[in-house]
């Protein structure tokens, strides 16, 4: 027995060894003006972005009114400007694709209640919709803690984790390689188009939600809880194509996990009067009109129910 498991040891380092080595050659190895791991798979992202952008501004040490997490409904619908116009510092950590999974490990790593007054979680359902993939693969890059991209690709449960934090770890860029123009700081990225066109009526097809998806909401919630920082839960104005039906399961869902805590949920999904033409520079997403004016909308409720101190 003894030396079937030394065997073993032994072909398991054999392995680990001919990993890091080709993982190596493969990121150190330029074709064409690119490294050779981005020939191999589209899951890879080059470190850059407004996820670098963000991250690195980020000041932990720093005391945030409120925070905003979520995907880019987050990051593109919830405008810093009008926190600070109302006397409020606030700061955006939402990402592109970004799951409750990925938003775990982003509170983990950098909040708790020495620097967050206020978590802002804003969700939808293509946030509980999705495997974190695509986030994970932005995130590894693009975080500036090691153990946020350590935990999220652990978490993944797919091989293709642990080749991004091979990239992650062997590359280690200190510059990123491009940066998007429409950031606008304080992790707030901004479209000032307009979609133009109404929306068509909600989708009929069934909703649902991902159970890995629901437990990572559940545990954000829980570690708020433990941490000590206040936690509302949001979703932002919607065309008329994502109300309705198309939202229900996620409302029924959201009381259920909801009922009977302190913890409200600030659905503006159904609110009347959204203008479907001109608040949106696409299907879902908030242009700089539309975040204005619910963000704005936001804060004084946040006022009105004790969650921001009005100045």
């Amino acid at each position: 027995m003894g030396r079937l498991i030394k065997r073993l040891l032994l072909f398991g380092a054999a392995v680990a060894l001919i990993y890091v080595a080709s993982m190596f050659i493969m990121i150190k190895v330029p074709v064409m003006g690119t490294p050779l791991i981005f020939r191999t798979g589209d899951y890879y992202n080059l470190p850059g972005g407004h996820s670098w952008q963000r991250f690195h501004e980020f000041d932990p040490a720093k005391r945030w009114d409120a925070v905003i997490i979520g995907s880019s409904h987050a990051y593109r619908g919830y405008d810093p400007s009008v926190f600070a116009a109302h006397g409020h510092h606030a700061f955006n950590l939402g990402s592109s694709a970004q799951t409750p999974l990925n938003s775990y490990y982003v509170i983990e790593h950098y909040l708790d209640s020495t620097n967050c007054g206020l978590l802002i979680f804003d969700v939808f359902e293509g946030s509980l919709q999705n495997t974190g993939l695509e986030s994970t693969a932005d995130l590894t890059q693009n975080v500036t803690s090691d153990g946020a991209a350590w935990g999220m690709a652990w978490a993944l449960r797919d091989l293709r984790g642990l080749n991004m934090m091979a990239l992650r770890m062997i590359s280690r860029p200190t510059e990123p390689d491009y940066t998007n123009s429409d950031y606008v700081g304080l992790g707030y990225a901004v479209k000032k188009d307009s979609v133009g066109t109404e929306a068509g009526p909600p989708s009929k097809k069934p909703v649902e939600l991902f159970e890995r998806q629901r437990h990572f909401l559940e545990a954000c919630i829980q570690l708020c809880r433990d941490r000590g920082i206040p936690l509302v839960i949001t979703s932002h104005y919607a065309r008329s194509n994502m109300r309705g039906e198309a939202h229900e399961v996620l409302a029924q869902y959201m009381d259920s996990i909801l009922t009977g805590t302190s913890i409200p949920y600030l659905d503006y999904t159904d609110t009347p009067g959204i203008e479907d033409r001109y608040w949106f520079f696409d299907h879902n997403h908030l242009n700089a009109t539309g975040a204005r004016i619910f963000t704005t909308e936001l804060v004084d409720t946040l006022e009105s129910l004790g969650y921001l101190r009005k100045p």
